[in-house]
This record gives structure tokens, C-alpha cells and sequence, in this order.
């Protein structure tokens, strides 16, 4: 394990522990929040919403920003869960997706169009 991973694993059991949350609420929480944020960028394009949230580096690139705001979380001294959600409301961001995101969601929405194309012929 690498360290990045493994200093990531001990600030999800910390903030967990903080929070009274297992494993499950905490990455359901980061998955909604996702989602919340995603249709937040996107608005009522529910299509590529869709699309967006299939794309792997969307995530990836999501979980970063994720373990960076948990670093901060854990640095207070009383670390709350009306703290974590303050920071995690995605209102409040201003970070947007990478071009190459975007680019990996045209990619699949490409793939369908093609795919839905063989099956009609």
C-alpha cells in the first residue's frame, strides 16, 4: 500500500470515528455529495449528468478533492458533523471539473450513440 493510500484509509477511519459513521455511511455520503455537486455543474442536462457520473476519472478526481477537505476536517480540535457538512456543502466550491472529464464523459456518451446505432441497422 502505498502511503498517500494508506494516510487516505486512516483519515476515513478518523473521520468516521469522529463523525459515529461506518464505512458504508461515509462513502454514501461522499457518493450523494458527488451526485449533489454533479447536478449542482450540470443543472437540468439530466443526459449528461448521466454520463458524468459514469466517468472513473470523475470520481477519482472527486475522492482527491474529498481526502483534501477530510485533512482539513481532522485538523480542528473539535471536529463536528454540522462541521463536515458546512464543508462539504458543494454550494460553496469553486473548483470545476478538468477538460479531460468532460472529454472521458463525451467519450461514453459517443460509445452509446454508437452502440444504440449498430442495434437499429
Amino acid at each position: 500500500m502505498n502511503a498517500q493510500k494508506f494516510i487516505t484509509e486512516a483519515n476515513i477511519h478518523q473521520v468516521c470515528k469522529a463523525l459515529g459513521w461506518s464505512d458504508l455511511q461515509y462513502k454514501s455520503y461522499q457518493e450523494q455529495t458527488g451526485l449533489d455537486y454533479l447536478q449542482s455543474v450540470v443543472g437540468a442536462d439530466d443526459w449528461g449528468l448521466d454520463h458524468l457520473k459514469k466517468t472513473p476519472i470523475f470520481w477519482s478526481w472527486w475522492i482527491n478533492h474529498w481526502n483534501k477537505r477530510d485533512q482539513e476536517f481532522l485538523s480542528f480540535s473539535n471536529p463536528s458533523l454540522s462541521l463536515y457538512h458546512s464543508m462539504n456543502a458543494h454550494e460553496g466550491f469553486e473548483f470545476y471539473p478538468h477538460r479531460i472529464i468532460m472529454e472521458q464523459s463525451y467519450a461514453i456518451l459517443q460509445k452509446e450513440i454508437l452502440e444504440r446505432t449498430e442495434v437499429s441497422v
